[in-house]
């Protein structure tokens, strides 16, 4: 019975100890073996990313031609007039619009402040991006970690079956305890059937994210030590939020181009100029002569300008909310994200530092006291239990935490 026991106790003392190693991933780690290839991938081959992109530049062609005079009026005036002898001309005019008052300067801000709101827009849908990948890939290698233990677990249900019935045939346990061990074994098989489709599951999550058919196969997850830094205050998160959240970002750009255009619809009531020159060309083949004009627009209170006043104004109130309601929300979320963080790396610390040893001391006392016929197989098995839940609780905490540091990264627009 011994020989049956110490061999999976020990496979399994050595498997949680070792959990938490780190490992160094290659440059060229198949895809699937690390988030930053993940990460890399999704940049380069999503259709938002590049949806967003095509924004950006659509905005800055825009921008370009925003501050450009219109197009020029060529026309033409036929005078004719039989006053004592024919006298008939062609005056050839050609015209052009001149905007004053700043107008073509304030048309060029605005569209270079809508620029940078597409650029912040693309930002944001390239952070949000990462954090997916971060999050999935992160559920992508606590599944495969779970599938390990779980495998292992097996490993040890299967072990004490048959160490039980080998008892049980020896007349030195009864059928209830092998009966229970066949049900752990079951049980075990079962989990793992659940497990291997989660993590089938986020593969096509993944896969899908990356702009890839979602059975293509990955690469198994390398193991990676999670990051260890100093938690900053809350304030110092929404400092970082305020100069680099591309949200944020946007807002303030949109902000900026619904100000530039308020100013551009007060301004309407200012009158531009029209010049236009060209030669006059008489029919009766005497010299030809030069013609010039200037006008100036009338504004007239007909209710255009008016309504340009008003929708100006209300699109900068309304853009000024939307940053306010930005910013309430990401500083809500930033403190929610790092309380769970926080609450995760306790969690952590102590699993490690105290159940799970708790839990690896009782099994080994209960195998060791099963195995010399003292205590029964139920306390064998409760011990496996609680050292696997463990085990399993502390990979959702690590889960957590990595879930909580993307959230948190994405809305301080950077690294922790």
């Amino acid at each position: 019975m011994e020989r049956h026991l110490r061999g999976p106790a020990l496979l399994l003392a050595l498997s949680l100890a070792a959990a938490p190693a780190q490992a160094q991933t290659p440059a060229n780690a198949p895809l699937g073996s690390d988030v930053q290839g993940l990460i890399a991938a999704g940049r380069e081959l999503s259709p938002a990313l590049r949806a967003a992109a095509l924004d950006s530049e659509a905005a800055a062609a825009r921008a370009r031609g925003a501050g450009a005079l219109d197009d020029p009026t060529l026309s033409d005036n036929y005078q004719n007039y039989n006053d004592g002898g024919l006298f008939s001309a062609h005056t050839v005019m050609l015209s052009q619009a001149f905007p004053l008052w700043g107008k073509r300067d304030l048309r060029r801000e605005a569209a270079q402040a809508d620029v940078d709101a597409a650029r912040g827009r693309e930002q944001a849908a390239r952070d949000e991006l990462d954090e997916k990948i971060k999050v999935n890939f992160a559920q992508y290698d606590v599944l495969t970690r779970s599938l390990a233990v779980n495998h292992e677990v097996q490993d040890i249900a299967q072990r004490l079956r048959r160490a039980a019935d080998a008892r049980y045939g020896q007349g030195g346990g009864d059928q209830a305890s092998a009966i229970r061990a066949q049900g752990e074994e079951t049980a075990a098989k079962l989990e793992t059937i659940r497990l291997d489709g989660e993590r089938r599951a986020a593969r096509a999550r993944l896969n899908t994210l990356v702009a890839r058919p979602a059975d293509t196969p990955l690469a198994d997850p390398r193991p990676v030590a999670l990051a260890k830094t100093a938690l900053p205050s809350t304030a110092a998160l929404l400092d970082r939020a305020r100069a680099s959240n591309p949200v944020l970002s946007a807002n303030t750009a949109e902000v900026a181009a619904a100000r530039k255009r308020s100013t551009l619809a007060d301004k309407a009531w200012y009158p531009d100029i029209t010049v236009a020159a060209g030669p006059v060309i008489q029919t009766n083949n005497r010299p030809t002569g030069f013609a010039a004009t200037i006008g100036v627009n009338i504004p007239v209170p007909w209710g255009r300008e008016r309504s340009g006043q008003q929708d100006a104004s209300a699109t900068v109130g309304a853009t000024e909310l939307r940053y306010d309601a930005a910013l309430r929300d990401i500083e809500g979320t930033l403190g929610e994200a790092r309380a769970r963080l926080e609450a995760a790396e306790q969690t952590t610390a102590l699993l490690r530092a105290e159940s799970l040893p708790q839990a690896r001391a009782t099994l080994r006392a209960t195998l060791t006291g099963y195995s010399e016929g003292r205590g029964d197989l139920g306390s064998a098995i409760d011990a496996e239990r609680r050292i696997r839940d463990v085990e399993l609780t502390l990979l959702r905490t690590e889960l957590d935490e990595q879930v909580s540091r993307a959230a948190i990264e994405r809305l301080i627009g950077g690294a922790l």
